[in-house]
């Protein structure tokens, strides 16, 4: 729906009228900007606003971005705020909607008019009916900006030769030819208001002699602060953004050391090497004129909003919080693992990564910027891949035959000739119109094939073992950089798998991904961003038709189908061969990621999430509680969190019929002993080689990332199904002995310390 059209449809004609129903219609230049509190307000969330510094300071811009839960902001009504109690104006940049039409997101801007030297100042958010109308405020214009001597530069040495691009120019040509709008290729409008406004330009860096770098482009992100209540500009904050990201061109390596200059304001990057498909950016404030403050959310609200799990009451240690590193150098992996694909412990691993689960048990500034750090850290792995036709990450849609892991076999058939039957030709040319070049040996790559994909990047991700990238920073800064990089993290997670296998432009996620933990944490990338990207964002409603058709495809197979599975296990969930069989085990902390996945798409709204999630639930609950029903010879909870299960018989070809019969062919020794008891617990001693104790899990149940760690995110969403026994699942696991404590406890390492919503 376009704006005018949703804003007649919501509340009158009348000017304010119109931006109360712009704020919430989710596009990018929709903007309610309000002053005096009217005279009702219901208080939604308090958020802090805190001085960094021990000087006082005056007219301090503060943006951020806000998530809300449904209904809290209702359609037509408006958000207002005060702070410390006193009326504030607020600009509201309403970015994504609920199907009810109530604000999901928005970006908020405040100015505070005073700020003492290391205040803190409660940011009240409210609801508020729509007032009556008055004069609004000029927006802040183009024209505006460039009425000041403000200016943007880049400079990249390449081999000796300069290079540049220059913001100024870039916004020049869009004002001149009206290009900025939401979502232009050539100048994005970003926020639009009397407080703040902010375009998105780009270009290629030049040489002096015209000459233009093929692969290098830049993005200038140029945020501009009102001076007051009259609209001048004050403050220009630009985000620089640097990327080699076109998906289609030929990829190269550029070797160069750059110098971003705004104002007096300069920064100078040490020597880089940018392989294909990388981004990085830096934030420099015209003329050193950035304000020093940080804007504290309220995250038990963003955990009540079920943006995110429900996270145990957890305070980090003072020692750990000063360790965390708060920037890390461009093109820096930083804290994230350089080859994802290596076994063991990730601090990335998670619902939340380890930087990002930190900060949303305590979000402590350093807790803040540790996380940015490493979201920034993303940007130097080869997974942004973009598309020079139309400015935005590839689209499977547009591009239905596209894929990295199948490239050899997409290579191949393009390869092919163009001759046959007509189906044969058009398969051909399909593969060949998708095909992404892959790197070719120089200087700097030197282990590219032409028959098998790659880029030389030394840093490898990969999508079982992927962090959520940028989900939560984009929620809570509201910045344009890290909205783009939810949008590539799901482009990517698109492109990755082979097309067949994803039904093309269909994106289904379970054929594609043979490991249990790649399909859940591809679920989870592909859910945040159809949940929380702008509602007119280009991809949003591909992302969101991938999700949907997953679900489907899963609860067609499992849910709803009378053949599968009785105790919720997946076709292709036995990978591994124990005890002499072929593939005939599975490893259950791989399903716990899963039903956790499902569960957390559940709670987002995701139709038929739910449904799978009680689906596999059934899985946790039934290692947990199958013993009651048989003491001796049921599966005991203590060996729910075992490292693997075998689920079928030694061929891998039939499932085991019972969670009694896959107890025994796990733990033969174990079957015939009461659970927990005495002799049980002597019995796995000796089976742990260690001593034990009644209670105790199997798994490293001490530490924050073991088994049992693992199998809590499980059991937390199946905790809130609707399977039978499942709060007897959750109060069981609550009652083991052993727990994450000392130097591997949670507090320092809450990736796994997530809690069911339905239980106190």
């Amino acid at each position: 729906m376009r704006t005018s059209e949703q804003a007649a449809r919501s509340n009158g004609e009348n000017r304010l009228g119109l931006a109360a129903a712009k704020m919430l219609c989710g596009c990018a230049g929709c903007v309610l900007m309000l002053g005096a509190v009217p005279v009702w307000a219901a208080t939604v969330v308090t958020d802090n606003v805190i001085s960094t510094i021990a000087q006082a300071q005056t007219n301090v811009p503060v943006t951020f971005g806000q998530v809300f839960k449904a209904g809290d902001i209702p359609r037509g009504s408006t958000v207002t705020a005060t702070l410390k109690g006193q009326p504030v104006a607020l600009q509201v940049d309403g970015k994504a909607t609920y199907p009810d039409g109530s604000l999901r997101h928005a970006v908020l801007t405040v100015m505070a008019p005073k700020l003492p030297g290391k205040a803190t100042l409660p940011l009240t958010l409210s609801a508020s009916p729509s007032p009556a109308a008055t004069a609004a405020d000029p927006l802040i214009s183009l024209s505006q900006l460039l009425a000041t001597s403000y200016d943007a530069n880049v400079s990249l040495n390449i081999g000796g030769s300069k290079y540049t691009a220059n913001a100024r120019a870039l916004l020049q040509t869009a004002n001149a030819t009206n290009a900025c709008k939401p979502w232009g290729a050539q100048c994005n409008q970003w926020l639009s208001g009397p407080q703040a406004s902010e375009w998105i330009v780009n270009g290629p860096v030049k040489a002096a002699d015209g000459t233009t770098d093929p692969n290098l482009r830049i993005y200038f992100a140029v945020r501009a602060y009102a001076n007051g209540p009259h609209g001048a500009v004050r403050q220009v904050q630009t985000d620089v953004i640097v990327e080699n990201t076109w998906a289609y061109t030929p990829q190269a390596q550029p070797k160069y050391t750059a110098t971003l200059t705004s104002g007096n304001e300069v920064y100078s990057s040490p020597a880089l090497i940018q392989y294909a498909y990388t981004r990085w950016h830096k934030t420099l404030w015209w003329n050193h004129a950035e304000p020093q403050v940080y804007l504290q959310q309220n995250t038990g609200y963003i955990q009540a909003s079920k943006a995110v799990s429900r996270y145990m009451p957890l305070q980090p240690d003072e020692k750990f919080l000063a360790s965390l590193r708060q920037t890390c150098a461009p093109l820096d992996h930083c804290d994230q693992t350089p080859k994802m694909h290596m076994t063991g412990a990730q601090a990335a691993i998670g619902p939340l990564p380890r930087w990002t689960s930190v900060y949303i048990v305590d979000p402590d500034v350093r807790a803040y910027n540790w996380m940015l750090a490493n979201t920034d850290a993303l940007g130097a792995y080869g997974i942004h891949y973009r598309d020079q036709a139309t400015g935005w990450p590839v689209s499977i849609q547009q591009h239905p035959n596209v894929t990295t892991a199948g490239w050899s076999y997409a290579n191949g058939v393009a390869k092919q000739a163009l001759t046959g039957s007509a189906a044969h030709r058009e398969k051909v040319a399909a593969y060949r119109r998708d095909l992404l070049p892959t790197c070719v040996n120089n200087t700097v790559v030197t282990n590219c094939t032409s028959t098998s994909y790659g880029t030389g990047n030394p840093n490898l991700w990969d999508n079982a073992h992927q962090p959520a990238q940028s989900y939560v920073p984009y929620m809570v800064t509201g910045s344009y950089y890290y909205m783009s990089e939810l949008a590539f993290a799901a482009s990517l997670n698109e492109i990755w798998s082979g097309a067949e296998y994803r039904d093309y432009a269909k994106g289904l996620i379970d054929k594609s991904h043979s490991q249990v933990r790649g399909k859940a944490w591809t679920l989870r990338q592909m859910a945040d961003a159809a949940w929380l990207l702008p509602d007119d964002y280009p991809l949003k409603a591909e992302f969101k038709a991938d999700v949907e058709n997953s679900l489907a495809d899963w609860n067609q197979k499992y849910t709803n189908n009378p053949n599968a599975n009785p105790l919720g296990l997946l076709d292709s969930g036995h990978s591994y061969s124990v005890q002499g069989g072929t593939r005939n085990a599975m490893a259950p902390w791989m399903h716990n990621f899963f039903t956790w996945s499902a569960g957390h798409a559940a709670e987002l709204g995701f139709a038929g999430a739910a449904e799978l999630r009680d689906w596999l639930a059934k899985l946790e609950i039934g290692l947990m509680t199958d013993w009651q029903a048989s003491p001796t010879q049921g599966y005991c909870w203590l060996e729910a969190s075992a490292y693997t299960l075998v689920v079928t018989d030694p061929t891998g070809k039939t499932y085991l019929p019972s969670y009694s019969a896959i107890y025994a062919a796990t733990f033969p020794s174990l079957v015939g002993l009461a659970c927990n008891s005495p002799a049980m617990v002597t019995a796995m001693g000796t089976l742990e080689k260690q001593a034990w104790q009644a209670g105790k899990m199997h798994g490293y149940p001490n530490s924050a990332t073991g088994y049992p760690a693992n199998l809590q995110t499980g059991l937390a969403a199946a905790a809130d199904s609707a399977v039978p026994k499942a709060h007897e699942a959750w109060n069981l696991f609550e009652s083991r002995s052993v727990k994450p404590s000392g130097t591997t406890a949670y507090n320092n390492y809450p990736n796994f310390a997530v809690m069911p919503r339905s239980v106190p």
